[in-house]
């Protein structure tokens, strides 16, 4: 197998190679299964509470390959948005998480039933990859940058941990249609578990492990909580259910279900259509406002309406609903249901702090989801000034390699409660889309989201 030679001259900390800990802890989790079915039987137990402890110890071990695929899929991502980043901070922000997943997913291998030293190299890959990543961040956050061997290095890194991804999503595959690890652990041919040998793919010859040479170990080569945006009278539960119903103008039957105290206080109805369909709603005790509509769309009806008739839908109901001035900035389609995000300007500016969503069913042009939750804990009055400079002042400051698809002037939620002026890039790279915010007043990069293909649509991260 050809390695990539990746080379860094950062002093690293410290930290403790986990092979032999893993193979330690994976033959104690196998001879722990195998005793607890042993005592189960040499103690009377029937064979259905042998079956039980078969069954939770499968499930523990499965809890932990998911945690893997976890873990792998986020350090995929977020080194991926690294190379994306220019800031420094940003930089230094994703480099840590990286090296916070690395060991997330060491824990997660040492917890599966394991044979010793099977999987030697990808667990010296993962700690590697998790010290050097924390060498980086450390070397931000000293001043430093990240200079162009750094990010040839993060290139490889990206690129092996994508291998790596590919495999461990197809072996997991296995596991979703009745592939058993525990008994396949119990399995032995010759020095290695069936399991062991079954997980080897993870490793397979078309993974190049990027050598990492660097002084140091293995050198071998938020929302707000309150809320803002209620207004209006307090009302009781009979006349929050008339706010229903004129919402609702297809609905065929509603009953009340209960008052709900949390960050609102709500009352909740259960609420039938016209089509049949099962909603359940919410509405806040100050003001009447729907703050959520939980249902199912129609999934074998054919579709009555398009995307233009459902974003009209979605805007009319957001508006009837006390949403100011919205406009669509997102959506996507999942079979005969249309996702749409809602979001209030100001001043040319768009609220992502406020942001709606809605769910419209194209069979029956009705509305068969809703979260206002955003928009009602964080709406207020803003004095927000257009920024002196435009977006194409800030393009030089996006690395080379992303490709501008567009650009919107935001109101971006940050860490730490705070709301900040940024211009939107979508950019393209690989395939991949990226959104890129750099403050509007500065340059300064304030957050990069990636969107993710799944089979349930889109997704930022």
């Amino acid at each position: 197998m050809k390695n990539k030679e990746v080379k860094s001259s950062q002093s690293m900390p410290k930290r403790r190679y986990t092979k032999g800990l893993v193979a330690g802890l994976s033959v104690a989790v196998g001879v722990l299964g195998l005793s607890t079915i042993g005592l189960a039987t040499a103690y009377g137990c029937t064979q259905s509470a042998a079956n039980q402890y078969s069954i939770q110890l499968e499930n523990v071990y499965q809890k932990n390959m998911y945690d893997l695929v976890e873990s792998v899929n986020n350090t995929e991502t977020k080194l991926s948005k690294i190379l994306a980043a220019s800031e420094g901070g940003l930089q230094k922000k994703l480099l840590a998480e990286v090296a916070q997943n690395t060991e997330l997913a060491e824990n997660s291998i040492s917890s599966l039933p394991i044979s010793q030293n099977s999987l030697a190299d990808s667990v010296k890959f993962i700690n590697q990859m998790g010290a050097y990543t924390q060498s980086l961040a450390d070397k931000l956050a000293q001043g430093g940058s990240l200079n162009q061997k750094d990010l040839s290095t993060l290139q490889n890194l990206h690129e092996s941990v994508l291998d790596m991804k590919n495999q461990i999503n197809k072996f997991v595959k296995k596991v979703q249609q009745n592939y058993s690890i525990l008994q396949q652990s119990l399995n032995i041919d010759g020095d290695f578990n069936n399991f062991t040998i079954d997980m080897s793919s993870i490793k397979g010859e078309d993974i190049d492990y990027p050598v990492m040479i660097y002084d140091g170990p293995f050198s071998d080569a938020e929302q707000n909580v309150t809320v803002k945006g209620l207004k209006g009278e307090t009302l009781n539960s009979e006349q929050c259910q008339k706010e229903v119903e004129k919402a609702f103008k297809n609905y065929a039957s509603i009953s009340y279900s209960g008052k709900i105290n949390s960050r609102f206080e709500t009352f909740t109805y259960h609420m039938t259509n016209t089509d049949n369909q099962k909603l359940f709603v919410q509405v806040s005790k100050v003001g009447g406002h729907i703050i959520t509509v939980s249902g199912r769309g129609n999934e074998s009806q054919n579709k009555k309406i398009g995307f233009d008739e459902a974003k009209k839908i979605a805007l009319d109901f957001a508006a009837e609903n006390g949403i100011e001035g919205g406009e669509v900035v997102w959506h996507d389609q999942i079979q005969n249901d249309i996702y749409l995000n809602i979001a209030p300007t100001n001043n040319g500016i768009i609220l992502y702090p406020d942001l709606v969503k809605v769910k419209v069913d194209l069979t029956t042009s009705t509305i068969v989801g809703y979260d206002a939750t955003n928009y009602f804990l964080n709406h207020i009055p803003r004095a927000l000034k257009a920024p002196a400079k435009s977006a194409n002042s800030y393009k030089s400051k996006l690395p080379s390699d992303l490709a501008i698809r567009g650009t919107k002037l935001v109101l971006a939620p940050l860490d730490y409660d705070r709301e900040v002026v940024c211009f939107e890039y979508e950019c393209e790279k690989a395939g991949s889309t990226y959104y890129v915010y750099l403050n509007a007043d500065t340059g300064k990069e304030e957050n990069v989201l990636k969107v993710i293909q799944t089979t349930d649509g889109s997704k930022l991260m």
